[in-house]
């Protein structure tokens, strides 16, 4: 590792010990090994990355959304500071591969998230099978950061992380580079998708690790729109550890483990996959929301910044207007659309690339999905 690394671990140690607990584990995997070896890991939260080369030998090079390069600071960090890989998230890269290999060439490690996305609601995401394909031509070994319990100390929607929220980390090898040559692409993929499953709620009603903190609820109503009791839609707000709804009043509880009290099921994953089910009597009414428009340079990473919005998605149209100007935008020509960090939407439209910061990300992410044909799953 080079000194630069060593510097910058002591640092994040110092800076994560703070915050979290972490429990690192190896599982027939030696933290020491140096020579060139690829990690992939489940997506629990916006923070993975980092943590990952804490208690091993190894800086692997991250491969990153390259949404994250457009924020100033965040670029110099991330090519100044640290080696990355920028990727753009739901899109094929040879750029990326190519890099990626490069850099396993020159010694150094590779980490990626298959899932792409960070968790939406503390279980796995789909892991596109070109990942396996990828996996098995590599000629390197496969290690697993396996992680439980960090989804629920810092998730994606939240405006804080919890205290000394516990990240259970365990290392193993996943596939070695020989067996990577002796197995199907099918059997890669379905060791590779076994593996990276999680479900953080299920986890922590055997664990049980009290999580603590007053404000487990705030920014919930990020990715939940939909209330389960009187099934309306954009009533959702919160207040400390209560989820409530503007027509209901309190609906629901985040107790001392981050289990749900006060519904008919205890965790955020039904919830998320509850209110899918009901976007296609949502989109029957017209959408409100407002937002932040930029327009997107990927070639110097650089936003240009449009203007405030109030944004309206009705009759397959997305509509934006302030007191200057109107544009719409024909939800059919919407491709790429994935959501960014907690609330940003980015995608292409014609010639450009739109970034978006919304109130509602999940509503209009899942909504556009739908009128698109989309699979709206996260």
């Amino acid at each position: 590792m080079k000194p630069k690394y060593k510097r910058l671990r002591f640092l994040l140690r110092l800076y994560y010990q703070s915050k979290f607990h972490f429990d690192f584990h190896f599982d027939g995997f030696d933290r020491n090994r140096t020579d060139p070896y690829f990690i992939v890991g489940n997506h629990v939260s916006l923070l993975d990355g980092l943590y990952t080369f804490l208690p091993i030998e190894m800086y692997a090079f991250p491969v990153i959304n390259v949404f994250q390069y457009t924020s100033r600071v965040m670029e110099f960090l991330l090519t100044k500071v640290i080696e990355t890989i920028p990727k753009r998230k739901g899109q094929s890269d040879i750029a990326t591969i190519r890099a990626m290999m490069d850099a396993m060439k020159k010694g150094n490690g590779v980490l990626l998230y298959p899932e792409g996305n960070s968790s939406y609601f503390g279980k796995e995401s789909v892991v596109p099978y070109s990942t396996a394909k990828f996996l098995k031509k590599i000629k390197y070994d496969i290690v697993l950061c396996k992680v439980n319990g960090g989804y629920l100390s810092a998730p994606r929607w939240a405006d804080h992380h919890v205290k000394k929220g516990l990240f259970d980390v365990t290392y193993s090898t996943l596939f070695t580079k020989e067996e990577l040559e002796m197995l199907t692409i099918d059997e890669v993929y379905q060791r590779l998708s076994e593996q990276l499953a999680f479900n953080d709620f299920e986890y922590n009603k055997e664990r049980k690790y009290v999580y603590k903190t007053k404000r487990r609820a705030l920014g919930l109503e990020r990715f939940i729109y939909w209330c389960p009791k009187c099934q309306r839609s954009q009533t959702i707000h919160t207040h400390g550890n209560d989820i409530l709804c503007s027509h209901c009043g309190k609906i629901a509880h985040f107790n001392s483990y981050s289990l749900i009290e006060g519904l008919e099921f205890d965790s955020l994953v039904p919830w998320g996959e509850l209110q899918v089910q009901k976007i296609p009597q949502i989109v029957k009414n017209d959408i409100y929301t407002t937002g932040k428009v930029n327009i997107t340079n990927l070639s110097n990473y650089r936003n240009q910044f449009i203007g405030t919005f109030k944004v309206k998605l009705s009759n397959h149209q997305l509509i934006f207007s302030n007191r200057k100007e109107t544009f719409v935008l024909n939800v059919s020509q919407i491709k790429g659309l994935v959501l960014t960090k907690k609330d940003g939407l980015s995608f292409d439209y014609l010639d450009k690339v739109y970034y978006i910061f919304v109130k509602d990300p999940m509503l209009f992410l899942n909504a556009i999905d739908y009128l698109n044909g989309g699979n709206t799953n996260g």
